[in-house]
Formats: C-alpha cells, structure tokens, sequence
C-alpha cells in the first residue's frame, strides 16, 4: 500500500477550535471550489487523533453518477470509483439515505456487496461515511474517511469526525452558494455579450434594409433557422464581415468606490 497518510497532529481541547478556524481560513484563501475542496480532504486526513485518507463524494448533475470532487491520496480517488462501478459502499448509501456509514472491520462486514473485498484490494480496513448537508439544504455529499487498520474508528475518534463533517457542511454549503453566484455571474456576462453583438448586427440590417429594429430581428432570426445556426454566431459573422474584424465586447468590470477620506 502507498501514500500512506500523514499523521494527525498531536490531540487536546484546542484540536476542534484550530480546525473551525481552519475551515473559515480556507474560505477566504480559495479562488475555486475545486481547490477548497482540495484543501478540505487535506485538512479532513489529518484532523483526527488517527491516520486517515480522506475523499469527498459530491452529487453530479445526473444522480446516478456521483463523483469524487477531491481526494487526499490517489487511493482512496481509485478505490472510490470503484465503488461507484460496483454501484454500492459506506460512500453510496450516506449519499442515499443521509445518514452516516461505519465499517468497524471489512473482514466481518457482510454489507455492500463486493464492497469488502474490493477495500481488501486496496488495504482499507476500516471507512466512515458522513453526510455533507449543509443548513436548510439536502445532502450535497459524503466525506469519506478510510483506515489502512480494523477498528480504526472507535467512538471518541467517530464523534470527533462528526463534528468535523458539522462545521464542513456549513463550509461546503457557502462554498457551494458562492460557487452559484459566481457561474450565475458569469452566465449574466456570457448573455450581455451576445446581446450587444446581436444589437451591433441589428443596428447593420437595419441601415441596409431601412427597417425598424423588430423587422431587423425577423430576418435574422429566419436566417439563423434557415442556416441552423446560432443567433450570436450568424450576428458575430455579420459583424466581423462589416467591420473586418471579430465583435469585441467590453468586458464588465465592478463599479469602485473612493476610500474613505479620498473625496468624493
């Protein structure tokens, strides 16, 4: 077995409160959801009193197809798409059910099918499976803890987890909405880019057909059927045929704001 995991560091009151403040330190520092979920298994493997691999399972789009969205080592990122292969495992039934999923020992477990054997493959011994749900939102993913040892996960190290996987979900469910304000930005600026390039070739059926602008929209749109292409892309071919050159949109940029004591 490689990528063995790293050690936690040592255990104490403060362990719960550095890894809260942790988690609110990697929202601020990540420009991505995908690299603050990277940075979240990272802190998961090693924020228990015990040696962990960590993954998170997220929900795609479709699903019947979940996906590993970030891995702490390259095992566990193999050995969860084997599961999602095998169609069953801890990981599938949290993402099922919501509720948490603890493999004491693989070798007297005689649930999840083939799952047992195929963590013998890989020299897991032990998982826990917990849900990811943030605040007023339905279960957006597991975070998956795995165990090179049997029994690697007693009570004290399982409560522990939770409260991790607690203050993770809240995390993830800002992360996620930032994620969604952030794509609905950028759909508002990928519509306001076409629309400006429709306008400019409007503005050129108009001066050459002597029409209003809804005439103007009529003949494109008819064109764009007839040719069965897109609406921006035949105003785009327009545009470029007219100016000689490709439309150019003006990217939107945030209004800014004179400090304080700056003026006005």
């Amino acid at each position: 077995m490689t990528d063995t995991p790293s050690a936690a560091p040592p255990d104490g009151p403060a362990r719960g409160e550095q890894t809260l403040a942790r988690l609110q330190q990697l929202q601020l520092e990540a420009d991505r959801l995908d690299d603050f979920l990277r940075e979240l298994v990272r802190l998961a493997s090693t924020s228990l009193p015990t040696p962990v691999y960590c993954s998170i399972t997220l929900r795609s789009e479709n699903s019947a197809h979940p996906y590993t969205a970030a891995a702490s080592h390259q095992l566990v990122d193999q050995f969860d798409q084997r599961q999602y292969d095998e169609g069953d495992g801890p990981c599938l039934r949290t993402l099922r059910t919501g509720t948490s999923h603890h493999v004491d020992d693989v070798d007297g477990e005689d649930r999840f099918g083939s799952f047992p054997d195929i963590a013998r493959e890989y020299g897991l011994r032990s998982m826990l499976a917990l849900p990811l749900a943030p605040p007023r939102q339905q279960v957006a993913g597991v975070l998956n803890m795995y165990s090179a040892e049997p029994h690697g996960f007693d009570l004290s190290v399982r409560e522990q987890a939770v409260v991790f996987a607690g203050h993770a979900s809240g995390a993830l469910g800002v992360a996620l909405k930032f994620a969604g304000q952030l794509q609905f930005s950028l759909d508002l600026q990928s519509a306001i880019a076409s629309r400006t390039v429709i306008d400019q070739a409007l503005g050129i059926v108009m001066a050459r057909e002597g029409c209003t602008a809804e005439r103007a929209f009529e003949i494109l749109t008819k064109a764009s059927q007839q040719r069965n292409v897109k609406l921006r892309d035949l105003a785009g071919d327009l545009v470029q045929g007219v100016s000689g050159q490709p439309p150019s949109v003006r990217p939107l940029s945030p209004r800014t704001f004179p400090l304080a004591g700056q003026g006005h």
